[in-house]
């Protein structure tokens, strides 16, 4: 870039990140989704310090809820946010934004704004509403398939446990605010109540 004698230059800790409001063609303010790139593993941090940012009305990283199995061979499940897009996150401005002040300012955890040849695209506002759904669709998706292994009177279920009957089949007898009645075989079919979270269906 070349400058002229006397021309007034910013330096970097005086520019500003936020620019000019957007604007609808009738000349109202208007909020404008985009889309970052952002490092591996780093969706959560950046969605975090985004929406501590000047200008930003919202920051977004599209999850659902999903279950996972506790490290260091417990056999319980914890639920977790799933990243359903890995590596990207949403942004809600309402003014223009300086993208490589922004990404500065992250320490590099954010890699860019996804655009065409070199220029930022916005997210059209019927995609982004499609968008938004997306996590409900992913959910209910969800739900219908732990639905089929939700344990049942008279089902035969595994015990997911790190006691002596890790892995024993059981049948279930009764099933009541979350905790179930089973038989166990080595005990003379007597009765003994468990979590249901500590069961896993057998489909027969």
């Amino acid at each position: 870039m070349n400058y002229s004698i006397g021309q007034k230059v910013e330096t970097e800790e005086r520019r500003r990140l936020m620019g000019e409001e957007f604007q609808g063609r009738d000349g109202s303010k208007v909020a404008l989704w985009f889309v970052l790139k952002v490092q591996p593993m780093k969706e959560f941090e950046v969605e975090m310090w985004l929406g501590q940012q000047e200008g930003v009305l919202e920051a977004w990283l599209p999850t659902n809820k999903a279950w996972r199995n506790q490290a260091r061979g417990h056999r319980r499940k914890v639920q977790y946010r799933q990243k359903i897009a890995p590596g990207y996150v949403f942004a809600c401005v309402e003014r223009r934004i300086a993208w490589d002040l922004l990404q500065r300012r992250s320490n590099g955890k954010v890699l860019g704004v996804v655009g065409y040849n070199g220029r930022p695209l916005p997210v059209p506002e019927e995609q982004m509403r499609a968008m938004k759904k997306l996590p409900k669709i992913v959910q209910k998706i969800y739900a219908e398939a732990q639905s089929v292994k939700l344990v049942r009177p008279g089902d035969k279920a595994r015990i997911l446990d790190d006691g002596p009957m890790c892995d024993w089949v059981v049948d279930v007898t009764e099933v009541n605010g979350g905790i179930a009645k089973i038989l166990v075989p080595l005990l003379g079919e007597r009765e003994a109540q468990i979590s249901m979270e500590q069961l896993e269906r057998i489909q027969e």
